[in-house]
């Protein structure tokens, strides 16, 4: 339960510190005193989307804190908050829109407090009844009342399991149909890449090669004019290297210190005699081979078509051929059996299938149970001659039918019909008064009708919870009188489960409250400011009079008579029950 909640510098309220208790703890004041924003600071603490415009003017942020007792310490355990005999949740809203939150002293998101406060608060808004205006809500309406939570999570599971074997058949389908042409064009790939048999570097080779057959008569040339140059020509270098040796020898015997000297002339003309060798054998070798040339250009064209039509380079062809030739051998080993899984997609389907009737059978069975109870729920509401149907859509007809013959075919048959949550489609019928046949509450209930029938689906669906508080704002929306007080009793019916906070605008409803918090606005020097006292004795009696709009001793003694029939009169303190 929330024992307490402290808010600072929140919309108008500066400061406010308000104490719960268990049982039905209602709120009540003014249009605009600032009870809504209560319940907004604690949503706040539920993870709900936080955003500077909260932040009271002039402040720099704003801070929510709640207090909890008798949550399961496994349960703070499960979010890795320490365990303690209560749980504190803090949050902070910081002037540039950013948040932060602490959950026992421990830095928490904002998913880990909504994960968290799913087992401890449920918020229901002033205009929750507008959720019956949606028929898609209605299944989950009636799933909740027949506590199908587990049996959903198997059709979910059965039905993507379903959907997947589906979409491996589908594509084994779409292989088999390709599987010949693309192992065809894999050969004649591989094929035309062994017989071409590009090796790495050789583009580079025969670019060289190339470049030598194009100059074939200029290296000729140069090599001759070279040769000449250094040997066979008049004056060449050798002839000249030759008078210089011979001089150099001559003088080495007239100083030793010239033998070294005379030494290197002689190896340099070594040398020069050797290149002038290999000038005149390169020469006399030389010869322009137009067939080569030929082969030459049209291996590198065939090497260039390759580039281009595998997208690499050169040197990349070999690894090319080889990613083919592993493809191909993946194919040629691979068991592509389209028909089995065809027949694996037919066993998951009528797996689904199964869980869908289990869940149809259930949903018929918790059908007929809701449509009986909540007939007495809302002849407690004033709605005596109501009546409310489930109507579960094409049910027979999906029980009946053995499915498609063709295991394959199942797309068919099911392309509108399965899904997630099965193949009901629940729509919630209305009738208000005797002799009309029912019709869809979504668009013959008006907005009293449609708070009352909502508090009934809750009062009936509700799971008792020892740490649960439950929060209505305003679910007094278009009812009064005699209807009101109907739905005091069924709040407190409720509170008996566990703690229950409402927001409140009539008496009516307020009288049975166990605690009694009154709201109240101020203007001090040109600012607003919102305060809560909580209300017993005679001060519960004058805040019940002004709710009914005229003050003085009339009201107040209506009030007591209220009070007395509630048993909630002035005398005594608010009473506590224990929780479920």
């Amino acid at each position: 339960m929330l024992r307490s909640l402290a808010i600072r510098q929140m919309a108008v309220i500066e400061a406010l510190d308000l104490e719960f208790a268990p049982g039905l703890n209602v709120l009540t004041g003014e249009t605009g005193a600032g009870k809504s924003i209560l319940i907004q600071a604690l949503a706040l603490l539920c993870g709900a989307k936080a955003t500077a415009e909260l932040i009271r003017t002039d402040a720099e942020e704003a801070t929510v804190e709640g207090v909890f007792e008798g949550v399961r310490p496994e349960g703070l355990a499960a979010h890795g908050i320490p365990a303690a005999d209560e749980l504190v949740v803090r949050r902070v809203i910081y002037r540039n829109g950013r948040s932060r939150a602490w959950a026992n002293g421990a830095n928490v998101s904002t998913a880990q407090l909504a994960s968290l406060a799913a087992d401890i608060v449920r918020i229901y808004g002033q205009h929750e009844q507008t959720a019956l205006l949606r028929t898609e809500t209605h299944r989950d309406i009636l799933d909740v009342f027949a506590r199908a939570d587990c049996l959903r999570d198997r059709m979910a599971a059965a039905y993507a399991e379903w959907r997947e074997a589906r979409e491996r058949a589908a594509r084994a389908t779409e292989l088999g149909r390709t599987y010949a042409e693309r192992l065809e064009l894999l050969r004649f790939q591989a094929a035309e890449l062994c017989q071409a048999a590009v090796s790495a570097g050789e583009e580079l080779a025969l670019q060289a090669e190339r470049e030598k057959l194009r100059h074939v008569e200029k290296l000729k040339r140069l090599c001759s004019e070279s040769e000449a140059a250094l040997d066979s020509g008049e004056g060449s270098v050798l002839q000249i290297t030759g008078r210089v040796a011979h001089e150099l020898a001559d003088a080495a015997r007239i100083d030793p210190t010239l033998s070294e000297t005379a030494e290197l002339v002689s190896q340099a003309q070594t040398l020069l005699r050797e290149a002038a060798f290999e000038l005149r054998r390169y020469a006399d070798r030389l010869d322009f081979d137009p067939e080569r040339f030929t082969e030459v250009e049209d291996r590198l064209a065939l090497i260039a078509r390759l580039k281009r039509k595998y997208g690499c380079t050169a040197d990349e062809l070999p690894q090319v051929l080889s990613r083919i030739e592993s493809e191909i051998a993946e194919l040629e080993h691979s068991e592509l059996d389209s028909d089995s899984l065809s027949r694996a997609c037919a066993q998951k389907f009528e797996e689904a299938r199964a869980v869908a009737l289990e869940l149809s059978r259930l949903r018929a069975e918790a059908a007929r149970e809701l449509e009986q109870k909540i007939g007495t729920e809302l002849e407690a509401l004033g709605m005596a001659k109501a009546t409310l149907r489930v109507v579960i859509r094409d049910q027979a007809e999906y029980q009946a039918s053995p499915g498609p013959a063709d295991p394959g075919k199942e797309d068919e048959w099911l392309a509108a019909k399965l899904g997630p949550h099965g193949w009901d489609d629940v729509e919630f019928h209305f009738s208000a008064n005797p002799g009309e046949e029912p019709r869809s509450l979504a668009r013959i209930a008006s907005g009293g009708e449609l708070s009352r029938v909502m508090l009934a689906l809750k009062v009936l669906a509700a799971v008792p919870s020892q740490a649960a508080l439950w929060v209505f704002d305003e679910v007094d929306a278009g009812i009064g009188g005699t209807v009101a007080t109907a739905v005091g009793k069924r709040l407190r019916i409720l509170a008996e489960r566990q703690q229950v906070l409402c927001i409140t605008h009539l008496p009516q409803i307020a009288a049975f409250a166990d605690h009694h918090l009154a709201v109240a606005k101020h203007v001090r020097r040109g600012r607003t400011f919102t305060s809560a006292r909580s209300v017993t004795g005679e001060e519960r009696v004058r805040e019940l009079a002004r709710m009914l709009g005229n003050a003085g001793p009339e009201s107040e003694r209506y009030v007591r008579e209220l009070l007395a029939q509630t048993k909630g009169g002035p005398k005594g303190a608010s009473r506590t029950r224990p929780n479920a």
